[in-house]
């Protein structure tokens, strides 16, 4: 058996050190992958949420009083959270008087996730539970002056929809980054309308 020459020595070094180079650097190459691929669900997940808080506003604010306003604005919000949301996350869906501004004139209607809300045919039903009845559609002012509505609407109404989601994580992120935790993450998506004036 003949010794190695230099040039294969050098070959193995090189080959040894390729190795010990590779798995230094391949799971710090894996951890940004599962990074880049769960931003991306998250980021959906948020634009979503704000997407739906945006049109469930508006669609509030072309509905005003009608019987039926709460009951379709959560049917908007069942049809428009499509995957890769989850709707099962979603936690709470708030319907509120607001001002200009966007702050909380201190009533609200409030539905959580859970349960079955009616429309008041009782033909079809959204999966949802009214925890709180503070601006009831009845209450809601979309008449210019504030004429023949409740006390304390001088005008046509402000309205604001919340909703709040609990993002779970889809990869193992939080498994392979230290300090990053494990619980769900929580978006609170405030819009803000006025509703559409009548005569």
């Amino acid at each position: 058996m003949q010794p190695l020459g230099r040039s294969q020595r050098l070959s193995r070094l090189q080959r040894g050190q390729a190795l010990v180079e590779f798995a230094l650097i391949i799971p710090t190459f894996l951890v940004l992958v599962v990074a880049i691929i769960e931003f991306s669900f998250l980021l959906t997940a948020k634009i979503g949420v704000t997407d739906t808080s945006q049109d469930a506003v508006r669609y509030a604010a072309e509905l005003g009083n009608t019987v039926d306003a709460d009951f379709d604005i959560l049917q908007l919000v069942e049809s428009e959270m499509g995957p890769p949301i989850n709707k099962a996350h979603i936690a709470s869906v708030s319907i509120f008087w607001t001002d200009k501004d966007g702050d909380n004139l201190g009533a609200a209607d409030t539905y959580t996730r859970g349960g079955q809300f009616w429309n008041s045919a009782g033909t079809a039903s959204v999966p949802y539970q009214q925890i709180t009845s503070g601006y009831p559609v009845s209450s809601r002012c979309n008449v210019l002056g504030g004429i023949g509505c409740a006390t304390g609407h001088t005008g046509v109404d402000w309205i604001g929809v919340t909703i709040t989601y609990n993002y779970s994580w889809v990869t193992p992120l939080p498994n392979l980054v230290p300090g990053l935790g494990t619980a769900a993450l929580q978006f609170v998506q405030t819009s803000t309308s006025r509703l559409e004036p009548v005569l």
